[in-house]
């Protein structure tokens, strides 16, 4: 009987924990969820006197039936573009004048012309992630429109970075080390193709590290998974020594990073101009210059025709066109369109993998470092 006295009690507890669960996790029909309201905003005049201004754009909250967690996301529209300005938990967001100046006058988000009004057009869309159907969730706003008066972006325009691999493979002289290139924009990630043979003792260990720029000021060593300012040496056992791939990701102020070192068995050339592009016709390329990481080498019998580039062996001996460059001879892409050549007969082909670090430092299209020459013997 002492049971039993109980079984209300935790039938009650049962009931309440069962209601509280469905009240928690169920939204109402995706059809009676109605979409959010953006409210209508008044022009923006963007000066220099206000770029520390905050502009805030507001709208309904919705209801989905059931406490969820909501994401607001807000968009603007200009022409056939569009760009995300930002996302929300609540009913707003805030961001400043020179934030969203400089979002719509960039040519890598909606290119509004500086220095003239233009009509912008916005829209806001509501998302619970933990709904099964989280499609039939996600509601749109109606669109309002304004008129924006912008300047010039307040920022410099991205320009694509490097760092310097100095070691004793080429007299640990940073200024005229080999170098990496930043991938993308601002990703403080950098790659390149890098000779790593000991150029003081040809059976000795490779030791080298990694610097912000052509000096010791900031460098970088120690852990391949951390490593700090100043910290030891990086090495490489002479047995592995050769060419490597190369790819090391820091943060910003260059405090920490990790390197994560690939080797290649050869750099070669591959298509129908070398005599076809089976794995028996890749011609292999010499490394010719450490510092300039440049690889050439001569096809005695030319037939003319496409070729590429690419690292075979080693590390790609799974597969050869992981690493393949292609496209543009001038700036080299990574499987871009195979490269055509008139030449026939003696003919040397040749990779850079360092650049023209003058013209790249100050192009802000940012186009591939890498370019290659093809020139008869």
């Amino acid at each position: 009987m002492k049971i039993l006295k109980y079984l209300p009690i935790v039938a009650a507890a049962l009931l309440s924990f069962s209601c509280q669960e469905v009240e928690k996790t169920y939204a109402a029909p995706a059809d009676e969820v109605q979409a959010p309201v953006l409210n209508a905003h008044a022009d923006i005049v963007v000066e220099e006197a206000t770029l520390s201004n905050n502009v805030t754009f507001t709208w309904s909250e919705v209801d989905y039936g059931y406490p969820a967690q909501i994401t607001y996301s807000l968009y603007v529209v200009y022409g056939g573009a569009e760009v995300q300005l930002g996302q929300s938990f609540t009913t707003s967001y805030t961001m400043s004048k020179e934030a969203l100046n400089n979002l719509l006058v960039d040519e890598k988000g909606l290119a509004l012309p500086a220095g003239e009004v233009s009509e912008i057009s916005l829209y806001v869309t509501s998302a619970i992630s933990n709904n099964i159907n989280s499609a039939a969730y996600t509601k749109k706003s109606e669109t309002i429109t304004l008129k924006v008066t912008t300047i010039a972006a307040t920022t410099a325009p991205w320009v694509r970075r490097h760092i310097y691999v100095p070691g004793n493979h080429q007299g640990w002289a940073p200024d005229a080390a080999p170098i990496l290139w930043e991938t993308g924009e601002d990703s403080y990630k950098f790659e390149g193709l890098v000779y790593l043979v000991n150029a003081e003792n040809a059976t000795g260990n490779v030791e080298f590290k990694f610097t912000q720029g052509p000096n010791w000021d900031v460098n970088l060593g120690g852990s391949v998974d951390a490593m700090t300012p100043g910290g030891d040496n990086i090495v490489i056992e002479a047995a592995n020594s050769g060419a490597y791939w190369i790819t090391v990701e820091t943060v910003e102020d260059f405090s920490t990073g990790s390197v994560k070192l690939r080797k290649a068995g050869a750099v070669t050339v591959i298509g129908s101009a070398v005599g076809g592009w089976e794995v028996a016709n890749d011609l292999a390329l010499t490394c010719t210059d450490v510092n300039g990481q440049v690889w050439s080498g001569v096809c005695d019998d030319c037939a003319g025709g496409e070729f590429k580039f690419r690292l075979t062996g080693g590390d790609f001996d799974s597969n050869p066109w992981e690493m393949n460059w292609g496209g543009d001879i001038n700036h080299m892409t990574v499987g871009g369109d195979n490269i055509t050549t008139d030449l026939t007969g003696k003919v040397r082909f040749t990779i850079n993998f360092r650049g023209d670090i003058p013209a790249l430092a100050e192009d802000t299209t940012n186009p591939s470092p890498i370019f290659a020459t093809v020139a008869a013997e």
